[in-house]
């Protein structure tokens, strides 16, 4: 298995993943629309994608967004996505995928990566603390329109 980053290329894979990345935080599901938001992340280049393949086929992906600390007055990454296709979990997908976003993250000179999931995820709660992410002491809030 490799980790690389994805290209325009992946699109109609990565759309399959992402739309399971969504139905799993039970969102409907809408491959078009997933296309599309694929291909503005990709033509505008604010996001980074990475993917994690064995023989040609991605076994899942992790999506990084850049954003800023005022707190620590710091470039930071937000991971914003982490799937791994559930025929393919627990052989180490997730954990290769976070070794290439911390590494990718050293190398831009980012000094966090910031993360969340859902309370329920405990598989991903474990592995984050396993690789060394901390919880914070702020609560996450969103307001929605």
């Amino acid at each position: 298995m490799t980790v690389r980053r994805a290209t325009h290329l992946d699109i109609t894979a990565l759309m399959v993943l992402m739309n399971e990345f969504r139905k799993f935080y039970k969102q409907e599901s809408n491959p078009e629309e997933v296309e599309s938001f694929l291909n503005d992340r990709m033509n505008k280049e604010d996001s980074v994608i990475f993917v994690a393949v064995l023989e040609d086929q991605l076994l899942g992906y992790t999506q990084l967004f850049p954003s800023f600390s005022t707190i620590k007055l710091e470039e930071i990454w937000i991971l914003n996505d982490l799937f791994v296709s559930e025929q393919f979990r627990g052989l180490g997908v997730a954990s290769q995928l976070l070794t290439s976003v911390l590494e990718f993250s050293k190398a831009t000179h980012r000094q966090q990566v910031w993360l969340l999931t859902g309370n329920d995820n405990k598989k991903a709660q474990q592995l984050y603390h396993k690789i060394g992410f901390n919880n914070t002491k702020f609560k996450h809030y969103v307001f929605n329109f």
